[in-house]
């Protein structure tokens, strides 16, 4: 008997841990260095979110995501590509707040 099989590429989206729901939300960022600079998250997950800001964020910093009505969040800047940036959370959101900011 043979076996064929198929080696497929998986693209970075795929890889994630958890689906990124597209949002426009105003929040903010900082890191202890300065004060909170104001950000859009354009997609939010349980684990992580991508940002767009005028920030110059290095791979691999630590800063902390408040987002409206609740507390700050540590996060890890994991890509940057000049405005976006991607954030990996810390410890995942419980997916009653994702609702509240996707409305799913």
């Amino acid at each position: 008997m043979r076996l064929a099989a198929a080696l497929e590429r998986k693209t970075e989206y795929d890889r994630r841990r958890y689906v990124r729901v597209p949002v426009r939300v105003g929040a903010g960022l900082t890191d202890n260095a300065r004060p909170a600079s104001p950000i859009t998250v354009v997609d939010l997950s349980c684990g992580g979110c991508g940002i767009e800001s005028d920030l110059e964020l290095a791979v691999g910093s630590r800063v902390w995501l408040k987002l409206p009505g609740l507390e700050s969040w540590p996060c890890l800047v994991t890509w940057s590509d000049g405005p976006r940036a991607g954030l990996a959370f810390d410890r995942p959101f419980h997916p009653a707040v994702l609702e509240r900011f996707t409305g799913g």
